[in-house]
């Protein structure tokens, strides 16, 4: 029973990785809209309902993938932050910026939102200053976050990569 467990577990770990894999190599090659869920189990080479077993659709494949850019800025909103790894995922947003730009478009950015307030929730814990729910925290601390980025990627404010990196990071 334990093998039939891990298996299955393996096997979903690879049904991860080829839809992972393949929405990379399609997000580089095509725009984010020209990508259809058909596209990416495709590319994957998954069954469609193994696909379905997994996401429901590119959208969640996306907020799924985007945990190694979120996590510098989870750990930011909770007051650990790395600047260096900050940094490093403000200029590689900048360079993406087109595809980033996507986030911030309904129904995108409210479900990255809430990603990242996830995110930021978990590694607070508990702890949260003057009785303010951890929950709320994370949710305004997310929003604060994804506006700062927002504004400079669709070129409503220049800003320089470091100081907005700086400045995500609490200075």
């Amino acid at each position: 029973m334990t093998e039939a467990v891990e298996d299955l577990d393996r096997r979903s770990q690879r049904t991860r990785k080829a839809v992972f894999d393949a929405f990379t190599r399609l997000i580089f090659a095509r725009r984010y809209s020209a990508i259809r869920t058909s596209d990416l189990i495709e590319e994957a080479g998954v069954g469609r309902s193994t696909f379905y077993e997994h996401f429901s659709n590119k959208d969640d494949v996306l907020v799924w993938a985007i945990d190694p850019i979120f996590a510098p800025l989870a750990e930011a909103g909770a007051g650990t932050a790395s600047l260096p790894r900050l940094r490093f995922v403000v200029e590689h947003l900048w360079e993406r910026r087109a595809l980033a730009r996507v986030m911030f478009e309904p129904p995108l950015a409210a479900k990255l939102q809430r990603k990242l307030a996830g995110m930021i929730q978990a590694r607070l814990g508990e702890q949260t200053p003057g009785g303010i729910p951890p929950a709320m925290t994370a949710a305004a601390t997310a929003a604060g976050q994804l506006a700062l980025l927002r504004v400079w990627l669709c070129g409503e404010v220049a800003c320089d990569p470091a100081a907005l990196a700086r400045r995500l990071a609490g200075g």
